[in-house]
């Protein structure tokens, strides 16, 4: 699972596997989110290597995940623990990975396939089996070794580290990968706190709580680094460079995983913004300051309300499009409206306005757009300018984005679920019902060059639209962890404006993906005017 790094093959006598799926029905393990994969369990003493699913289905039929060859089988393996099966699978990559299903049992009719025969996905392995020690349940692995051993179940360091995958993200990425428009991958061996970021060295760095982990195209951590607090800003800077901000204030710039410069800058826990080598960062009175990767201070702008203002909060902080040179911070003050300026690399004041509700921000080509209440406007110096009235009402986590071609994509939030184009002069190109509501964050909304809009749920489906009707052309899906290990704020959705996309669910899996090939011959034959 490295980033364009497989694994020498030992073989297929079973055939290359071409389709995967759970060993289980357990749409009801993820419509609750649960995910026990690495969960400290005090009685076992340790890190849980697998995941349990299917809990109360004593006797349930247990299927192969996908195609390969029995290396264990035995009705014994765990003693009163009952049963386990391992099957060995060659994927397209030549890579080999190993499922184990354990706690399993035999019945009158359904026995365990005898070590070295050949099973294809869904056919059965076992019965879900009853353990001496818990409920009726399915204890479920995907591994890169131990190909007739049963395993201990439980490990004292993190089961990543020592030759586990995690069972539901392995799943889903190798059902994206079959799918079709896969381009490359990179796996992590902790979540990611915030959006990796890629460096001109070849590395992708995540942050994960107070810890710089920067990995290289095989998997491995290269460097890492320990920051005083839970790190709020990341991003890269040419040559390998890393600038990082740790909550209460530390920041530092690193190459190579060396450090270069450390400074402090007391601001709004949010993330920072990089305008080349011109760091921008909220202060904390709802002001800017600018510094040159050294610490060195450039420029600031006075905050809003003349001091430090406890209840201050950061409601959008952005760069505008590439080549366009500006920030914005919005900010909320503390009767409830919401101070918006824009200001250029050099710090001169661009356009500044308030508004008496949370708006909906978004950069275009000309500038800045955002959605409040019911209205569009371009945000200009010379204050707010109508571009359109919407309708329904949006809710409270609506969100907007703009194409190179001056196009809006909104989604409402409403209660039908709108999602909706408006052309530069403000004409509802066409609307549409968004596929899946009442999730607790809005999608990640992205448009490239006229031709696409994309949209990541928090639950890490990935939809592509075209742009010019609103069609749905395609979905994907990744695994973006359970109640307890997700990462909603480390979504990562990025066109390259060559149809091809850096994508993460915020979970363990960083995707290039071949927007063309995924959506088809209706994307890949669009041409601008």
């Amino acid at each position: 699972m490295g980033w364009l790094a497989p694994v020498g093959a030992q073989g297929a006598p079973c055939g290359i596997v071409d389709a995967i799926d759970y060993p289980i029905d357990i749409s009801e393990t993820l419509n609750e989110r649960y995910d026990d994969f690495a969960l400290f369990r005090r009685r076992f003493g340790g890190n849980h290597v697998g995941i349990d699913i299917g809990f109360n289905r004593w006797g349930e039929t247990v299927y192969a995940a996908a195609r390969g060859q029995v290396t264990y089988s035995d009705p014994e393996g765990w003693d009163t623990e009952k049963g386990v099966v391992i099957v060995r699978h060659v994927f397209p990559d030549q890579s080999i990975a190993y499922t184990l299903y354990g706690h399993m049992e035999q019945t009158d009719t359904l026995k365990f396939p005898p070590v070295g025969v050949c099973v294809e996905k869904g056919e059965p392995v076992g019965a879900i089996g009853w353990p001496s020690r818990g409920l009726p349940h399915l204890h479920y692995e995907t591994r890169s070794m131990l190909p007739d051993d049963g395993g201990p179940g439980y490990v004292i360091d993190n089961p990543l580290l020592e030759g586990w995958y995690h069972p539901l993200d392995f799943t889903l990425d190798w059902q994206l990968r079959l799918a079709g428009g896969y381009t490359a991958s990179l796996s992590f061996l902790n979540v990611p706190t915030l959006p990796p970021i890629l460096l001109d060295t070849g590395e992708v760095v995540i942050a994960t709580g107070d810890r710089l982990e920067a990995y290289t195209i095989d998997r491995m951590i290269g460097w890492t680094v320990a920051m005083p607090g839970v790190i709020t800003g990341l991003s890269a800077l040419p040559g390998g460079r890393v600038v990082a901000q740790a909550r209460g204030g530390q920041v530092i710039t690193l190459q190579n995983g060396r450090y270069q410069s450390v400074w402090q800058v007391d601001g709004l826990e949010t993330p920072f913004q990089p305008l080349g080598e011109t760091l921008v960062f909220a202060t904390a009175e709802g002001g800017l300051a600018a510094y040159r990767p050294d610490g060195t201070m450039l420029w600031s702008h006075s905050g809003i309300g003349g001091g430090a203002l406890p209840t201050l909060r950061a409601v959008d902080f952005s760069a505008g499009p590439a080549g366009s040179g500006q920030i914005a911070l919005a900010v909320r003050r503390e009767d409830g409206s919401v101070h918006w300026r824009s200001v250029d690399a050099a710090g001169a004041l661009v356009a500044e306005t308030t508004f008496t509700r949370t708006p909906a921000i978004a950069a275009y080509p000309g500038g800045w757009l955002a959605l409040t209440g019911t209205e569009l406007v371009r945000l200009t110096a010379g204050g707010e300018e109508h571009v359109t009235s919407l309708s329904p009402a949006p809710g409270p986590n609506a969100r907007i984005a703009a194409d190179a071609m001056g196009n809006t994509y909104v989604y409402l939030n409403d209660a039908e679920g709108t999602l909706l184009a408006v052309d530069s002069s403000g004409v509802v190109l066409w609307r549409t019902t968004y596929p899946w509501r009442g999730l607790p964050l809005a999608p990640v909304l992205r448009a490239d060059n006229g031709c696409a809009l994309y949209t990541l749920d928090v639950d890490g489906v990935l939809r592509v639209y075209r742009a010019s009707d609103g069609e749905l052309l395609a979905e994907r899906a990744m695994y973006a962890g359970g109640v307890r290990n997700a990462s909603p704020p480390a979504r990562l959705l990025r066109p390259d404006g060559g149809n091809r996309l850096l994508i993460s669910a915020g979970f363990l899996t960083l995707y290039l993906l071949d927007a063309d090939a995924i959506a088809g011959e209706s994307l890949s034959a669009c041409v601008l005017g």
